[in-house]
């Protein structure tokens, strides 16, 4: 048995934000967080009682720990996050939209310690030690050390037999879409599982044709056993196995469309790990939906949570 059902790698930022429809000019008061694609899945799925171990490189010092801390918070393991005297914190400042009113995101990177991140620096043997390896597209877009030690890690994951999880998560203010496509197109075939949104679908490969079609000739392309292409307010689909369906998002008020996708993603892996395939995509909407009415980018929430969310347990109002 895998020491782990879930283990990650991939960068954390502080996160910092103002009051919802606050903005920076005018806020006197700043949520101070942390925020990374991969670590917010590996808190939903830790939440949701799954064994979760976060892997990475942190700046020492009070700024890298209280990263490290703000995950292992949520019983997700830390103890391979690697501590370097190079580079610095990485930072996200986020002014948060109400109602109508767009969230801004601002994201100081440069020079951070992540961006050194080489494979033999990393516990391949505990990053490995698990039923699923997840990492995302925001990573390798960082520096050439990353994309080649998530180039590394998933194809030394594969080669093992560990069940290899890949968000695309495309972000235009980290590469351009050409140079993504080129790097994405090499980490991702024959993984088990792949996660793209659908506008990612078509800038990135061109494709926004219909849903099914598009799916069936990405896995065949690439060899990828499963994909889930998540389509905003219409909800999901996918293409598991041989099998196409679809799911439309959960009704709910939006506080924040940070982490969504992630929390989506933390669904589908719990189904899947759960052996509850019928139930993957329902549950993926669900964690988006619980993702969407938190201020947080992550969902904490668990079990409870999730299952009231698709019974269709809202809470509304004031309760005395």
């Amino acid at each position: 048995m895998s020491s782990w059902d879930f283990t990650t790698l991939g960068s954390t930022m502080l996160s910092l934000t103002t009051d919802p429809g606050v903005p920076f000019l005018s806020s006197v008061g700043l949520r101070l967080d942390v925020a990374g694609a991969e670590s917010n899945c590996a808190i939903a799925l830790a939440r949701l009682g799954k064994r979760a171990s976060w892997h990475s490189k942190v700046a020492r010092g009070t700024l890298g720990e209280r990263v490290v801390s703000g995950v292992q918070a949520h019983g997700v393991d830390v103890s391979s996050v690697i501590r370097s005297d190079e580079g610095r914190t990485e930072q996200m400042w986020v002014e948060a939209g109400l109602g109508d009113n767009l969230t801004s995101i601002t994201y100081d990177r440069d020079g951070a310690s992540v961006a050194g991140l080489r494979i033999d620096e990393l516990d391949l043997h505990s990053l490995h030690d698990s039923q699923y390896f997840h990492a995302t597209g925001i990573t390798p877009a960082l520096s050439e050390d990353c994309r080649n030690a998530i180039l590394d890690a998933v194809q030394l994951a594969c080669r093992a037999g560990v069940k290899v999880s890949f968000d695309v998560n495309y972000r235009s203010k980290l590469w351009q879409p050409c140079r993504a496509q080129e790097v994405l197109s090499t980490i991702i075939p024959g993984i088990h599982l792949l996660f793209i949104k659908e506008r990612d679908l078509e800038l990135l490969w061109g494709r926004g044709g219909d849903a099914e079609e598009e799916l069936r000739r990405l896995k065949g392309e690439f060899g990828i056993a499963n994909i889930v292409l998540t389509q905003g307010r219409k909800g999901a689909s996918a293409l598991l196995g041989d099998q196409f369906e679809s799911h439309a998002a959960f009704d709910g008020e939006a506080v924040s469309p940070i982490g969504a996708g992630d929390a989506l993603a933390a669904g589908v892996l719990y189904s899947l790990m759960e052996g509850e395939q019928e139930l993957a995509l329902k549950r993926g909407c669900a964690m988006a939906s619980l993702a969407r009415e938190s201020r947080g980018d992550y969902v904490i929430g668990g079990k409870q949570a999730l299952d009231a969310r698709m019974q269709g347990e809202v809470s509304r109002g004031l309760c005395r």
